[in-house]
């Protein structure tokens, strides 16, 4: 008779044990409904048919499987490293862990898990990952081929840009202040999408102008699969706002100016928020203001990148930034708002304003601003971020001011408070070696910072003591050689430009050996 007990778990003469397991689900786009729902009711029926306790499911939402760092995913190799009592983490199939680029990554991925004392099972095919050859080869491709997945399909959907592109369609992306969506069904005009001021989006008539639906903030329209987009002129008011921008600004008026003009007129960006510079001067150098659909100025993309009229595979990753030459440009794609004439002064002020100023914002592990962003406005509790002044004498100062009033969020930060950057630096420095100072002699703070040291640079001890030595024998070998340059005659020591030396040897030599020390 069965009790439904996991008898297979049951060790003779102890009490019952139970197999715990975490699980772990993911759908790479929300449009992919029920995935997630399906999926982690997939896993509880197979936990509950092996009689194993599932404790937990950990889950990315709308993230490619490419991305190795996924807070689900970091959330559940946390758990299968920390805790004891998990013996088995468990998701439907290997694609769910991962999509990798490198099939070693996603082996890598497992091999962690596997280090960790934990079993990994897929419950779709019931297989498990161990340390036989068998299973290596298997997992390296099932990995291969699931990144192949994402790599065919980054090469279809770049086709699929560059088409619309070529055809005047909007590739996608924010759309420019100053224009709307017009969603279209082949040449149909269907409905056209307008970004409000408060963040939400209204749904009008293109032919009437009525509002057919609105959207409140955070959600936004997506069109049918089958529709494409392409822009048209928003709001009249909008309209003007914009044009009246790029003749200010080529007239002379001052960019803070602007915008600030821009904010107090209760106009936002696509986003809801304010106008800030990052947002406000890209304005001005947009294109699509002449009617010209610029595509490929820049990518972020994993898989390939467009160069000389095809996709190329990527080897490296990250923001890359194409030449003029690969660019696709459209002429008379839409209904222009600014005329040539006024946006090529907009643009030789801008060039002007770029060789006179620079701007630098940022806690980048390269930026001169450490604290940026890690302490905050006194008035508002605004974030503190570094910005950089230059004098007309090209004198350069460093501040820290609060990121509220810098957006143009003058209603929660009415006045700009600058903190002198090395000031703040200096006193937060001192704080840190006043508490170092205390912990001078703890050994397990020493054992870390060797750890980490150990992470970002390598057990190279011996590397350094080789290359001191090489060192010392460059040294060495160019002191020789320059004590060989002095000995020669002075001409020739003038022209290596060591006259002086060589002049003073000669004076000693005219003079005989026994004036010499």
């Amino acid at each position: 008779m069965s009790w439904g007990y996991p008898w297979n778990n049951f060790i003779p003469g102890s009490h019952l044990i139970m197999t715990n397991v975490i699980g772990y689900v993911r759908r790479s786009s929300d449009r992919q409904e029920e995935s997630l729902e399906q999926q982690r009711a997939k896993l509880e029926a197979y936990a509950q048919s092996k009689g194993w306790q599932l404790k937990a499911i950990y889950s990315d939402d709308a993230i490619s499987g490419s991305e190795m760092h996924r807070p689900g995913l970091d959330q559940l190799m946390q758990t299968a490293t920390d805790d004891d009592d998990v013996q088995i983490i468990l998701a439907w199939d290997r694609n769910r862990i991962a999509r990798p680029k490198d099939a070693v990554d996603g082996m890598m991925l497992e091999r962690r898990i596997m280090k960790a004392g934990k079993r990994v099972v897929y419950a779709a095919t019931g297989r498990e990952t161990d340390q036989s050859f068998e299973s290596g080869l298997m997992g390296y491709i099932e990995h291969h081929q699931n990144g192949d997945y994402l790599r065919k399909l980054s090469r279809d959907t770049m086709r699929g840009i560059v088409s619309r592109v070529q055809r005047g369609l909007w590739p996608g992306g924010p759309i420019p202040f100053g224009y709307d969506r017009l969603l279209l069904d082949g040449k149909t005009p269907k409905r056209i999408v307008r970004d409000m001021e408060d963040g939400s989006q209204v749904i009008l008539n293109p032919e009437s102008g009525k509002v057919i639906e609105e959207l409140p903030k955070g959600r936004k329209f997506k069109k049918q699969d089958h529709e494409t987009c392409t822009l048209v002129p928003s709001d009249p008011a909008r309209v003007r706002a914009l044009q009246k921008l790029f003749c200010d600004f080529a007239a002379g008026k001052p960019s803070r100016t602007c915008r600030e003009e821009l904010n107090s007129s209760g106009f936002r960006t696509s986003r809801g928020n304010y106008f800030t510079p990052q947002t406000l001067l890209p304005i001005l150098e947009n294109r699509a203001y002449l009617g010209q659909l610029v595509y490929n100025k820049r990518t972020e993309s994993k898989w390939h990148r467009y160069v000389n009229g095809q996709s190329v595979e990527r080897l490296d990753e990250g923001l890359e930034k194409r030449s003029e030459g690969d660019l696709i440009i459209t002429d008379d794609a839409w209904e222009p708002l600014i005329d040539q004439a006024t946006f090529d002064k907009v643009q030789e002020r801008r060039q002007e304003s770029k060789a006179k100023n620079t701007h630098y914002r940022g806690n980048a592990m390269r930026s001169q601003y450490l604290l940026s962003g890690l302490f905050y406005c006194g008035v508002c509790g605004g974030k503190m971020t570094g910005s950089t002044t230059k004098s007309g004498k090209g004198y350069k100062t460093r501040y820290y001011v609060c990121s509220c009033h810098s957006s143009g969020q003058k209603d929660r930060c009415p006045k700009r408070y600058s903190v002198p950057a090395q000031v703040v630096e200096d006193h937060v420095t001192t704080l840190i070696r006043s508490d170092l100072e205390k912990l001078k002699g703890d050994k397990k703070l020493a054992d870390l910072v060797q750890q980490e040291l150990e992470k970002l640079f390598g057990r190279n001890t011996d590397a350094q003591d080789q290359l001191q030595r090489r060192v010392a024998e460059l040294d060495q070998k160019l002191a020789n050689l320059r004590q060989h340059l002095i000995e020669l005659d002075a001409e020739t020591a003038k022209a290596l430009g060591i006259y002086d030396q060589a002049n003073d040897v000669e004076v000693r030599k005219r003079m005989g050996p026994s004036m010499r020390k």
